[in-house]
């Protein structure tokens, strides 16, 4: 199993983007962004050459070292998913690093194709000597259960697994704590009640890993539409438009974890309240 990397120098810090994997889209375009117009709709499968199915989808971890501190954020989906997945472990052992080097693993929330990699395929911590963290906010909504009674089973299965094997290790940080030097978390929150991304900043260079704060390319153009996985749609959009808008005002490098490897670019404005995306 191969992995690619990403190198990323931000002043002091090393960062590596770690291609989890891809798939082929699932579904239309509209099952997927439900109040997506339908000639917005239309205009997408006209200019982005998709057709009305939904884009191929990637997934692109990250490490951080700083200060000695070696972090994995997020875990991917593990390879127990697939052929298509579980590339994390082999892109960190292609640049020297090993599971048992991970300090901290980050998760930013708890969605399948974040976490699951925690465990190996024998249910073992993949990443045994790390210290597994992820903010309040995230673990008390997933681990409620309510909440796990009311999910898809399959998730909520998942959930559990990660909840038994870890639920007297996890700590947890809330935004506007630091992660470790020059990492400090960020409020992303309404993809998930926690999602959280992270700021690394180092000798005045900037690294800002946004996570799920999109999905595709067009919600560049339309930063309105909603994922149809979005805990709160309206609160995620609220995000995404000012999360953007700072990614271009202040020229962030900024990382998406579902665009095309490495998922790494500059945001600008465009008119009436849109970005564009030029990747690196």
């Amino acid at each position: 199993m191969s992995g690619k990397t990403h190198r990323v120098q931000v002043g002091e810090i090393t960062c590596l983007v770690l291609h989890e994997g891809s798939m082929a889209g699932r579904g239309l375009l509209q099952d997927a962004f439900p109040t997506a117009p339908a000639d917005e709709i239309d205009a997408v499968c006209q200019n982005f050459g998709q057709g009305d199915k939904r884009p191929e989808s990637h997934m692109n971890a990250l490490f951080i070292e700083s200060g000695g501190i070696r972090i994995l954020v997020d875990t991917g989906m593990g390879e127990v998913a697939g052929p298509n997945f579980g590339f994390i472990p082999a892109a960190l052992q292609s640049e020297g690093i090993s599971a048992g080097d991970i300090d901290i693993v980050f998760i930013t929330h708890f969605h399948g194709d974040h976490f699951n990699g925690l465990l190996n395929e024998d249910g073992a911590p993949r990443y045994p000597n790390s210290r597994p963290i992820t903010t309040q906010v995230e673990w008390d909504h997933w681990t409620d259960e309510a909440v796990l009674q009311a999910m898809n089973a399959e998730h909520a299965a998942g959930l559990r697994m990660v909840v038994n094997a870890f639920k007297d290790r996890f700590s947890f940080l809330n935004p506007g704590d630091t992660l470790a030097p020059g990492v400090t978390l960020v409020d992303m929150s309404g993809h998930s009640p926690g999602h959280t991304g992270l700021l690394i900043e180092s000798n005045g260079e900037h690294l800002l890993d946004v996570v799920d704060l999109l999905h595709i390319l067009p919600q560049f153009t339309y930063p309105h539409w909603h994922f149809v996985f979005d805990s709160d749609g309206s609160l995620a959009e609220r995000s995404r438009k000012r999360m953007l808008a700072r990614a271009a005002d202040e020229n962030l490098l900024t990382l998406f974890y579902h665009l095309p490897f490495p998922g790494l670019g500059h945001i600008t404005r465009t008119d009436g309240g849109a970005f564009a995306f030029q990747p690196v």
